[in-house]
């Protein structure tokens, strides 16, 4: 058995080593927007189900360099809302636009061209995407 020492790896090196060794991983497109109702979209392959009862989904936010926030991080700091899309073949081709590394502030939303309907479990900051398979909004 190979055994790895996080520590001796860069952060980098220990997202390929994860990414490559956690397979299959679900992918999910998290949608947010920020106080003035700019929408985001961003791709997360860290997430998955935690619990039923009470119904936890965990979704692993990254940071750019220098652990500045990235959008999504920052708007859920600032209104709690988020949805999270399930990636389907439906959806695909609008998470791959929304995984470009456009800068701060962009709606990758308007980007991929994704149509989106009005979340109704929490007040509306972040928006569905249509289609996809499955929705869960916090």
């Amino acid at each position: 058995m190979t055994s790895v020492g996080f520590a001796g790896l860069s952060p980098s090196e220990r997202y390929k080593l994860l990414c490559a060794t956690v397979v299959p991983r679900p992918i999910a497109l998290v949608t947010s927007a920020d106080a003035a109702g700019t929408a985001n979209a961003a791709p997360i392959s860290f997430f998955n189900v935690f619990s039923e009862d009470p119904a936890w989904i965990v979704v692993g936010l990254q940071h750019r360099p220098g652990r500045v926030a990235k959008d999504t991080s920052r708007n859920i700091a600032e209104t709690g809302a988020f949805v999270v899309n399930t990636v389907d073949e439906g959806l695909a081709e609008a998470m791959n636009v929304c995984a470009i590394d456009f800068p701060p502030g962009h709606d990758e939303t308007a980007e991929a061209g994704s149509r989106s309907c009005r979340a109704r479990t929490f007040p509306f900051r972040a928006s569905r995407r249509r289609p996809s398979g499955s929705n869960a909004g916090a």
